[in-house]
């Protein structure tokens, strides 16, 4: 049934993608969100911290995400951002053609003592049709009943051995305490949250030394019950920032039953994203409060714009 609804709503997304727009590289910085270069973003990433004007600017780095080397070259992206090469400094960028050309993005910033990690969203029409086909959940690994998306988890497990190499854990050891922050819109939301999850699983990274973070923008569900609640266990600082109207956030989703959750630290923008909403709870599910209820729109607009009207998540330059 899960499937079945997918592809009722996979065939609405294929007529409102065709009317996308590819966007030349010289609009990139007129149409696109230009962060104020004096914003201090040492400011660790937390709930406790965050503000529109956080939310704001690590939006830009969810939508850099996007500039990816093979399908868009990076210097289309690159000549228009002063403080990406001023403030923060390319550790590793990779991508694999494995999954219609999907890559990675990872800064530093000595000044801000903090790493950014970006992923992209969907990028074809064939990958949305491949991931509505793989929605299924599936075992994390262990008995311990922890299972995601299928998708998610593939796209996942190939990269992590590219973006863990050990050319970036000792560049991570070389600079203790620098906070360690992923993020991604749509699909590289699910991913930025694996992947997170994956540096401390697997102790790539020292949760008390690194203070990880998580902010996302249209992120779907991303597993059942039990995986949201380890994580949660492991990471504390959650943004997940959804736009009220996005059809995306309440994907995956099965008439029977569902099994699929989200994680917590909903911040929910209204449609017109002049004003947010902070929702406590751990698992983003069936909130009381009328303020943290989200409606759903067949407007995909509602999920390829984020926070700031001139902010397009999914852009792209050629």
């Amino acid at each position: 049934m899960n499937k079945i609804l997918s592809l009722v709503l996979l065939s609405l997304f294929i007529q409102i993608l065709c009317e996308f727009k590819i966007y030349d590289g010289s609009r990139l910085k007129e149409l696109s969100y230009y962060p104020d270069e004096n914003y201090n973003a040492s400011i660790p990433v937390s709930m406790e911290n965050f503000d529109q004007e956080m939310i704001s600017y690590y939006s830009w780095f969810a939508s850099y995400g996007y500039c990816e080397d093979l399908m868009v070259p990076l210097f289309c992206c690159k000549d228009y951002i002063n403080f990406f090469t001023e403030k923060w400094t390319i550790v590793s960028e990779s991508s694999t053609d494995k999954f219609y050309v999907y890559n990675y993005i990872l800064w530093r910033s000595d000044e801000y003592k903090k790493y950014i990690i970006a992923f992209p969203g969907t990028n074809e029409i064939l990958e949305l049709l491949k991931e509505a086909v793989n929605i299924e959940l599936v075992d994390y690994g262990g008995d311990n009943g922890f299972k995601v998306v299928n998708y998610f988890k593939q796209v996942a497990f190939e990269l992590k051995n590219l973006i863990f190499s050990e050319k970036v854990l000792q560049d991570i050891e070389e600079h203790p305490g620098y906070q360690i922050v992923a993020t991604g819109h749509s699909l590289g939301a699910s991913i930025a949250t694996i992947i997170l999850y994956e540096a401390v699983r697997n102790l790539y990274i020292d949760p008390t030394i690194n203070e990880p973070a998580l902010i996302t923008f249209g992120q779907p569900r991303i597993g059942n019950e039990e995986f949201v609640i380890d994580f949660n266990k492991k990471i504390k600082n959650v943004i997940r920032v959804a736009r009220d109207g996005d059809i995306v956030v309440s994907l995956p989703y099965s008439l029977i039953k569902n099994p699929y959750r989200h994680l917590g630290g909903l911040i929910l923008v209204n449609k017109d994203m002049t004003s947010m909403t902070y929702c406590p709870k751990d698992i983003g599910e069936d909130y009381e409060d009328e303020e943290c209820q989200k409606s759903t729109s067949l407007i995909f607009n509602y999920h390829t714009y984020y926070f700031n009207p001139d902010t397009k998540l999914s852009m792209r330059c050629y």
